[in-house]
């Protein structure tokens, strides 16, 4: 019986492919597994890999906006902030107030939607409590059933945010416990160098004079807390 031979294998050889992007020629060596596969060139692979960097993080972005932002904000359109909190678009973490943004008003005048508005521009993590809504996390954090060291994240984590919002901070009562949470939060973002967001109905003496008559007379921490609402902040009043 004759043997039977089997041809060996021919040596890959170099082939012609274009770049389906941009047409360039490419210089592949012949593969099977390339029969049916036209790659990138590298100029056009890496294009196309900082596009997907970019779709991901738009994608993380939009997340983010519909889990922290208030539903009636996320559309804000920046014609609709009044004159006098307008300066408040222009903020940049490296300018002049890196402290934050202070915006002072009677209720419906503006001043949630210049900061939705600025945070959709800015495009950085941030963390979106009402007054009350913050007051909550803390006596979560502390009385918590189910969670508690969870819930005690979640606070604080309103420490460690690149942005945080207190909106409407004047609203809800000021006791002696919510007081000095309040005053460490921000103690711990100012020692950090970390913006905070904050809305207000009143002016800061009106608000400290709040913060007196209600956290048991307390009068230098109701000072130490409007010191650092105040400290390297953009302050705008209506």
């Amino acid at each position: 019986m004759n043997p039977v031979h089997h041809p060996h294998p021919s040596a890959p050889s170099s082939t012609g492919h274009f770049c389906p992007h941009c047409h360039t020629a490419l210089d592949l060596p012949a593969s099977p597994f390339l029969q049916n596969i036209t790659p990138a060139c590298d100029p056009c692979a890496a294009r196309l890999n900082e596009a997907l960097a970019i779709g991901q993080a738009a994608a993380a972005w939009t997340t983010l906006l519909h889990t922290r932002m208030p539903a009636g904000y996320r559309t804000a359109f920046p014609e609709r902030v009044p004159a006098a909190y307008a300066a408040a678009l222009h903020w940049t973490p490296t300018g002049a107030h890196p402290g934050g943004i202070g915006l002072i008003g009677r209720s419906g005048l503006g001043k949630s939607c210049a900061i939705a508005c600025l945070l959709r521009a800015l495009r950085m993590p941030f963390l979106w409590w009402s007054g009350t809504g913050a007051r909550d996390a803390h006596l979560e954090s502390v009385t918590a059933d189910r969670d508690r060291p969870g819930a005690r994240r979640r606070w604080e984590h309103g420490g460690s945010v690149p942005i945080l919002i207190l909106d409407d901070i004047s609203q809800g009562k000021m006791t002696e416990s919510w007081s000095s949470a309040l005053f460490g939060l921000l103690e711990s973002r100012v020692s950090a160098g970390l913006p905070t967001f904050w809305t207000c109905q009143t002016d800061l003496p009106a608000l400290r004079a709040k913060i007196h008559r209600q956290n048991e007379g307390d009068m230098p921490q109701a000072q130490a807390i409007t010191r650092r609402l105040a400290h390297h902040t953009l302050l705008l009043r209506s």
